[in-house]
């Protein structure tokens, strides 16, 4: 068996009255509105080798087969000011 390594980093540009929070569940979420919004990973599939192939989530079996492989996850987030 190998292991994968996967680092992701994304930068949104969000709307001045959505705020981090602490969830009653002890995790940092952004909170828009009267809502909560966490990230996670979802492996994205295509069978096609077009350059404008459609990557889904659709097979939820082979999605699960995938995440089941997850052993560890960690996600952060931070809000900073645009200059």
């Amino acid at each position: 068996m190998k292991k994968l390594s996967l680092q992701l980093n994304a930068e949104l540009e969000i709307p001045d009255d959505w705020e981090l929070v602490e969830h009653s569940s002890g995790i940092f979420v952004l909170k828009v509105g009267d809502r909560f919004v966490d990230f996670d990973i979802t492996p994205l599939v295509t069978a096609s080798t077009a350059p404008d192939a459609t990557w889904s989530d659709e097979d939820e079996q082979f999605t699960e087969e995938i995440l089941d492989m997850v052993t560890g996850l960690d996600s952060q987030m931070e809000i900073s000011y645009l200059q």
